[in-house]
């Protein structure tokens, strides 16, 4: 209990450190085109919320008011996360850096729950330090402002873990663990989630091959398949809805795939090479230890360092140029544009491999042993460079000014990308909102008088008195899901030609025009899957405590 403490505190301070600047400044840090994606859309989704949406999926403030399906295709839940914080705490930066910090604390716990699997107490804590410090994590928060997959850190660990879990002990509950943790991933942060798939499905290999167990390897398989179905109210209508918007533009955006590999000139401000030259020198002395060691006789590596080891090399091999045959031939990894995203895989595999490093120290004779000593001193040397590189990021990192808030809250951008396809007037650009005087809902054929009632994020309530039949055009994007009363009886939506706008045809005289974004049947039935799967896997574990206590039960433990 008390060692269990101990490795709480550390690793929380160690988190603290990490975000520094979160705490000592005022503002937010930062203040790029990516932080100012997720204020609008963690905003956003704290007024749906309010609204007693559940879950925001039309941000109706984005693109100059028109609005966009952000949260259809964006996975969800560091934003849910953060306007749920906003109902009880005024100010939205505040509640950006509590899920932000949290995600640093629990990232560390979370590698170090998987390293006791393997490691001492001591080394597990130096392997979750690692997951917060090392330079690409921090990075993430403080360069490109990805505060989705900086929160996403946090998964990685918990399925690896309950997966070898599964494997060892068997459990129900192991295995829904992991489903719940994959599901955590794929809410948090899609592309990770893309990513991390080959990497569990390696692991799934390997564990199967290792402990010659069907059994087991086919609940691997339901429980990974199960992951998916908890995330179903996400996964489905992002899968099966990107027909609708203007995926293609990404490339018009950031540029074809292979602009973007490590070693390439486009993006060498990032410094990612930097950061994988010393993720590599970790890799090098681990390897030479473990050689050295293993010819000494002293120590016999633990046979899960090779999954962890080649599933580096996967990850560097997929940031380079050397890949290119592979993003050719599966076409879903060119929708992640950056190869260098594949360094989350490489980050949480160097953690691992520094506490298994340092578990070896633990059965060395250093105090005679040359060799090792200098490796160790060499070992440290690399943990000094790599806090001091990460502490440049944290040091760099300067406040927002109160302007720049004021501007990424007014100006409301949003990801191209998501615009509905029948907008086609800005083709792949931000949005301009000085292309036109907005207006909520004007005449576009005929005159008379609107008059606006109420206009909410997901419903727009208004009364139109029209001198003759007429058509309106509302200041909203069509997308699957709108729906319109005019007098209580549905009426059908026209969209207007480039502008992608809502338009109605409106009879003569006083009518109640109502605008509604519901969920289609495909929605409502994603919806009901990720219901009955939660119902079904708490009811599941239930069953399981009772089997494994009921002392009249003869089951299996």
């Amino acid at each position: 209990m008390r060692r269990t403490a101990i490795s709480i505190i550390v690793l929380t301070v160690s988190a603290l450190f990490s975000v520094t600047p979160l705490i000592l400044h005022k503002g937010f840090i930062g203040g790029g085109w990516d932080l100012s994606q997720h204020m609008n859309w963690a905003e956003q989704v704290n007024i749906g919320l309010r609204e007693g949406i559940l879950y925001p999926r039309w941000m109706s403030l984005s693109n100059g008011g028109y609005g966009s399906p952000t949260m259809t295709f964006y996975s969800p839940l560091f934003y849910l996360l953060t306007g749920f914080l906003n109902l009880f705490i005024p100010s939205l930066t505040i509640s950006l850096k509590i899920a932000t910090i949290a995600g640093f604390i629990f990232s560390g716990f979370s590698m170090y729950l998987l390293l006791r699997n393997f490691c001492s107490n001591t080394a597990s804590i130096v392997g979750g330090i690692a997951y917060q410090l090392l330079p690409y994590h921090v990075f993430a928060l403080y360069l490109r402002e990805t505060l989705a997959e900086a929160f996403a850190f946090i998964w990685l660990p918990l399925i690896i873990h309950f997966a070898y879990k599964g494997f060892k002990q068997d459990r129900l509950s192991n295995w829904i663990g992991m489903s719940f943790s994959y599901a955590g991933l794929i809410l948090t942060h899609i592309a990770s989630a893309y990513i991390f798939t080959f990497a569990i499905g390696c692991f799934g290999i390997f564990l199967s091959i290792r402990e010659k167990s069907l059994r087991s390897s086919l609940k691997f398989i339901m429980s990974f398949m199960f992951g998916i179905s908890l995330s179903a109210v996400y996964f489905i209508p992002m899968l099966f809805e990107r027909k609708f918007v203007h995926i293609e533009w990404m490339t018009k955006i950031w540029g074809e795939f292979q602009n973007h590999f490590l070693f390439a000139d486009k993006h060498s401000y990032l410094h990612l090479e930097q950061i994988l030259v010393l993720q590599a020198l970790f890799v090098i002395i681990f390897l030479i230890l473990i050689d050295y060691r293993w010819k000494k006789h002293l120590w016999m590596p633990n046979r899960n360092l090779v999954f962890f080891f080649l599933l580096f090399i996967l990850a560097i091999y997929m940031s380079t140029p050397i890949s290119t045959p592979i993003w050719i031939l599966i076409k879903g990894l060119q929708t992640l544009v950056f190869p260098w995203r594949w360094m989350t895989a490489s980050t949480f595999a160097v953690s691992v491999l520094i506490g298994l490093t340092i578990d070896s120290f633990r059965f060395s004779d250093y105090k005679r042993d040359r060799f090792i000593r200098i490796l160790i001193a060499l070992f440290f040397a690399v943990v000094f460079i790599n806090i001091y590189y990460s502490s440049q990021y944290i040091m760099a990192a300067e406040p927002m000014q109160k302007e720049r808030m004021q501007q990424i809250l007014s100006d409301r951008t949003d990801m191209a990308t998501f615009r509905p396809i029948w907008h086609t007037q800005q083709k792949g650009k931000d949005w301009d909102p000085s292309t036109e005087e907005w207006m909520p809902v004007k005449f576009k054929q005929g005159n008379g008088n609107i008059e606006i009632v109420s206009w909410k994020s997901q419903s727009r309530l208004f009364n139109v008195n029209a001198s003759s039949e007429s058509i309106i055009r509302v200041s909203t994007f069509y997308y699957p899901g709108w729906t319109a009363l005019i007098n209580g009886e549905g009426a059908f939506i026209e969209i207007e030609d480039e502008s992608g706008a809502i338009l109605l045809s409106i009879p003569q005289g006083e009518n109640t025009v109502l605008l509604e974004f519901k969920d289609t049947p495909l929605r409502r039935f994603a919806g009901w899957v990720s219901i009955i799967s939660i119902i079904t896997a708490f009811i599941a574990v239930f069953m399981e405590k009772i089997k494994v206590f009921n002392p009249f039960s003869s089951g299996r433990d």
